[in-house]
C-alpha cells in the first residue's frame, strides 16, 4: 500500500475504524476512561460511532493504549473496508513489502533518515530519476524530443526538462 493510501485511510474508514476500535476495547476490557490520556472520552465516543476523523499519529497513540499492534489495527479496518479475511489482507502486504524491498525501497527508505531524523532535501519538485534516465538514454541513441514523448507518453515539457540535463 503506498503512502499516501495509507495517510488517507483515516478518512475512507472512518466506519471500520469505528468498529474496529469498538472490539479491541471490548476484548481488552477499556472503557472510555482507560483511554482519556490519549484523548478525552467524547472523542473516543465519537470515533467509535464514526463520527470522528482521526490522524495517523493519533490512531497509532490509541492502538498502544489499548495494547494492540497499530499496524494489525489498521489490517482489521482494511480487511473488513475489503470484505476479505485478515490474513488475505496481510498476504497482500507481505508481497507488497518483499516487492519494496526486492526493488530497493528499504535501503532508499533507510536513507531518507539520519537516525531518526528526516533528512532535508532540495526545494522544489523532486525529479522522476527513473524518467530523467530513460529520456537521456533514448537522446543518446539519437531519438528526437518527440519521438521520446511519443515512446514514454512523457509531457513534452518533462522531455525538454530531462532533455537540457
Amino acid at each position: 500500500m503506498a503512502l499516501s493510501s495509507l495517510l488517507g485511510l483515516t478518512m475512507s474508514l472512518k466506519n471500520e475504524i469505528a468498529g474496529v476500535l469498538r472490539a479491541i476495547r471490548t476484548i481488552r476490557g477499556f472503557d472510555y476512561g482507560d483511554l482519556a490520556d490519549v484523548s478525552a472520552k467524547a472523542n473516543i465516543g465519537k470515533l467509535e460511532q464514526g463520527k470522528s476523523n482521526i490522524t495517523v499519529a493519533k490512531l497509532i497513540e490509541l492502538a498502544d493504549a489499548l495494547q494492540f499492534d497499530p499496524i494489525a489495527l489498521i489490517a482489521l479496518c482494511v480487511a473488513i473496508q475489503k470484505d476479505e479475511p485478515t490474513d488475505t489482507t496481510f498476504e497482500r502486504a507481505r508481497a507488497e513489502l518483499d516487492s519494496f524491498k526486492a526493488e530497493g525501497g528499504e535501503e532508499l527508505l533507510r536513507s531518507q533518515f539520519v537516525g531518526k531524523e528526516l533528512k532535508k532535501r532540495p526545494a522544489g519538485k523532486p525529479s522522476n530519476t527513473k524518467n530523467a534516465d530513460a529520456v537521456r538514454e533514448l537522446k543518446a541513441l539519437g531519438l528526437s524530443q518527440a519521438e521520446v514523448v511519443q515512446r514514454l507518453g512523457l509531457a513534452s515539457s518533462t522531455v525538454y526538462r530531462y532533455w537540457q540535463k
